[in-house]
């Protein structure tokens, strides 16, 4: 295989992925993908609104163990790290970045998860259920009704058991999980492939009978030929389809989206002061307002002290948070909190109720996207988030149908 040295401009990049996509659908198409080939995967990382990608991702990789060397002066790099070779990084905006990879996805995912970990400047792009069901309705359905698409469902009641906790191998975030490898909790996990209009009809019934319908963890948008682009809940898109470029347009599409709301989501929510005029002078008022998820039922007390010890005592778990408990009441508990995106601070508190999230001026939008997604994968589906008044849903809508969100 072509070593990623040798190119000297995007569009040989470019041309040699769109060959590799092709030739791999070919085989996924006779049944002869090879357990060793690994399909072209895009990885989506957000940065932050105050230290831009375009500052180059040797600064942003600070901390892992990527090396990375530009390709021609057009934003797109090659990456390395202890393992050889890992794919393409691509500068797409002010605060995101791709990594394109042809490395078995075990590695590649490996890989990606141990970079965001190992640095605070990282984030991934995460999409929450309410962010595919918006996408899936808005867009996919009306312009493709009669296309199959594919959507996986996972909800895991991880916080349940007592001896919660999370580590490296909870990071496995696509294997399929058979009753042998699920402790003796309560998990759902579904997979539904049927035409798009069809989908439309019974989803909504499956929803209000069974929540977990509303947790999903993938969905594959349908390519304009044949195959489709598998989006996943953090930000991964795997390629089933011939084409790279049109691929990594749908990635495009879906990042530019991705960040109107997460600046939606800062304008509305930083807590910050501003100049007022006043009768004999100026003063400051407050502007800002909190983020608030609202869960569909109380969480029982064990679940409850569950998350708040696993998340802020023990700093473990996807919601990427820490920070110093203080108990009020076995119901009540306020946190002075940082977010390890940034190492922001944040101010807390958490009831079985709610959880409600003041965000200083300056912390990354991301976090509320990141909290969306793994409340509703780990404990409670049907959880809604308010950012403001204004419901997350309602949002992305807005962003979707190309209306002004403030």
């Amino acid at each position: 295989m072509r070593q990623t040295t040798a190119f000297r401009s995007r569009e040989e990049v470019f041309d040699f992925l769109d060959d590799y996509a092709f030739e791999r659908k070919e085989e996924i198409d006779r049944r002869q993908l090879g357990k060793e080939t690994g399909l072209i995967k895009t990885y989506v990382f957000e940065t932050s609104p105050e230290n831009p990608a375009s500052s180059g991702p040797v600064t942003l990789l600070r901390g892992t163990d990527w090396q990375v060397e530009p390709i021609g002066h057009d934003g797109l790099y090659t990456a390395r790290d202890s393992e050889g070779e890992l794919g393409f990084i691509e500068l797409v905006s002010p605060r995101h970045l791709m990594l394109h990879s042809i490395r078995k996805k075990e590695k590649a995912d490996g890989a990606v998860i141990r970079a965001v970990r190992n640095t605070a400047q990282l984030d991934s792009l995460w999409l929450a259920g309410e962010y595919f069901l918006n996408l899936w309705k808005t867009v996919i359905l009306p312009q493709s009704p009669d296309r199959f698409i594919t959507l996986k469902f996972e909800h895991l009641t991880q916080f349940e058991d007592a001896a919660a906790g999370f580590d490296e191998t909870d990071d496995d975030r696509e294997e399929e999980r058979s009753e042998e490898n699920i402790a003796e909790r309560r998990a759902s996990i579904s997979t539904i492939t049927e035409r798009a209009e069809r989908v439309g009809k019974f989803l909504p019934q499956l929803q209000s009978f069974h929540p977990p319908f509303k947790a999903v963890k993938m969905l594959r948008i349908p390519a304009s030929e044949r195959g489709g682009y598998e989006f996943w809940s953090w930000g991964k898109i795997t390629y089933r389809a011939p084409s790279f470029r049109e691929g990594r347009e749908q990635a495009l599409s879906v990042t530019r989206l991705y960040e109107q709301t997460t600046r939606a989501i800062e304008r509305t929510l930083w807590l910050r002061t501003e100049p007022v005029a006043m009768k004999g002078g100026e003063g400051l008022t407050l502007r800002g307002a909190p983020l608030v998820l609202q869960f569909s039922q109380p969480l029982s007390l064990s679940t409850f002290h569950n998350l708040v010890a696993v998340t802020f005592e023990r700093g473990q778990g996807p919601l990427r948070l820490w920070g110093n408990p203080i108990w009020l009441n076995e119901r009540k508990v306020h946190v002075y909190g940082i977010d390890l995106h940034l190492w922001q601070r944040l101010y807390l508190e958490l009831t079985p109720y709610r959880m409600v999230v003041v965000m200083p001026h300056g912390t990354c939008g991301n976090t509320a996207h990141r909290l969306m997604t793994n409340i509703q994968r780990y404990v409670d589906p049907a959880v809604t988030m308010y950012i403001g008044e204004t419901t997350y849903s309602d949002i992305i809508r807005e962003a979707l149908l190309g209306k002004t969100v403030d």
